[in-house]
């Protein structure tokens, strides 16, 4: 490799603010943005989380920051519940998991019984294993 490709590379400010508004007015991803003004995997990310969306810095519209600002706290996570959950609300989470996973086998079950039924009739063929089998 060459040893320029290995230097860090520091950009102004003004680019950084142009490479952020044509992210977000063009709606494009960021690895396009990235690929079309040869930036490394990651940039955009780290410029998003370092800069603050403003009407003033970036010029963005009032609709277009309100939809940006949206989706930022669709993707912040939630803080969790300071108390633990009781016995019995860990009971009823128990109880919901496991009538899902038997809801689950049961129709898997019914899949694959249907399937030997269309290979016995179709096909002519026995596919489970006859009881009492010599070995």
């Amino acid at each position: 490799m060459k040893k320029d490709s290995l230097s860090k590379r520091t950009f102004s400010l003004d680019f950084k603010h142009q490479v952020l508004i044509d992210y977000y007015r063009s709606g494009s991803t960021k690895y396009f943005i990235e690929k079309k003004y040869g930036l490394h995997c990651g940039t955009m990310h780290r410029w998003e989380k370092a800069f603050v969306l403003s009407e003033k810095d970036l010029s963005l519209s009032d609709e277009l920051l309100i939809r940006l600002s949206k989706m930022r706290q669709k993707k912040s996570p939630k803080p969790e519940k300071a108390c633990p959950p009781s016995r019995e609300q860990e009971m009823q989470a128990e109880i919901l998991r496991l009538r899902q996973a038997l809801e689950y086998s049961e129709l898997r079950n019914e899949a694959l019984n249907e399937v030997l039924k269309i290979g016995r009739e179709e096909y002519g063929v026995d596919l489970l294993k006859k009881a009492g089998a010599k070995q």
